[in-house]
């Protein structure tokens, strides 16, 4: 079973996008569970704990995919290990004396007799910082100018500053987060930008329906087209790591 825990229900519909284009190019690549967490650490140590609790005996592989934000590789490393310990000894497991030192690299621990996983993380950025939108901001197609988009961008931004608003980072104080601004220029991109007016409909702006061509319960519905091949250039070499790290999933 293979199994990957992500930050939010977008991560997982754009990794899932990424995936199923990966298995085209002759690799296999399958996830059969996605767990949402954040990087909140009692959040994480819960939800890999749950999974600990209910994987196949055998052998399983775990992945886990946070966000970079403003923060090191080696500072989520250390977050994902510790959660890792106490998840362990939460499900009465032995504390692994091997643990995560890097990213895309596999590590091995034997739970009990019959029980083995496989670990492994990811760490969402574009030159080593930032998260899924900033990820989307970058890799936009260039067949839709983002002109909606980048105007809101750049104006919120100007605007804000004059009227004496603090745009900070994740986790530091301030009136409005970069990761805010980011997420309503990924907003205003898909919706205005990608869409004839007439087309800017609740179908044709899901998220999920966007990355997976398949819209959001309760109604589910199979569309015509994954608009999300179109409107993002998922062959970037800005992908080029998180599609290795998905080929680690056969």
């Amino acid at each position: 079973m293979n199994i990957l825990i992500v930050e939010s229900e977008n991560d997982q519909y754009f990794i899932e996008s990424l995936a199923k284009k990966v298995s085209f190019e002759n690799t296999v690549c399958r996830i059969d569970t996605f767990k949402h967490s954040s990087l909140d650490a009692k959040l994480l140590t819960t939800q890999i704990a749950s999974v600990l609790g209910n994987i196949d005996r055998g052998l399983s592989k775990i992945g886990i995919i946070l966000d970079m934000d403003n923060s090191t590789q080696n500072e989520r490393i250390l977050l994902i290990n510790k959660c890792l310990k106490q998840a362990l000894i939460d499900c009465g497991y032995v504390a692994p004396s091997i643990l995560l030192s890097t990213i895309n690299e596999f590590i091995d621990i034997s739970i009990d007799e019959s029980l083995n996983i496989k670990v492994a993380c990811f760490f969402t950025n574009v030159d080593g910082e930032g998260e899924l939108e900033t990820v989307l901001k970058a890799i936009k197609s260039d067949k839709y100018p983002s002109i909606f988009a980048d105007c809101l961008y750049e104006g919120w931004q100007n605007c804000l500053k004059e009227k004496g608003i603090k745009i900070v980072s994740r986790g530091e104080q301030g009136d409005f987060t970069d990761k805010e601004l980011l997420k309503l220029w990924v907003d205003f991109y898909k919706r205005f930008d990608t869409l004839k007016k007439k087309e800017r409909n609740e179908k044709n702006t899901d998220w999920r329906g966007i990355m997976t061509g398949v819209t959001k319960p309760p109604k589910e519905e199979t569309l015509n087209s994954v608009r999300g091949d179109d409107i993002f250039n998922l062959e970037s070499e800005i992908l080029k790591d998180i599609r290795f790290f998905l080929r680690l999933f056969d």
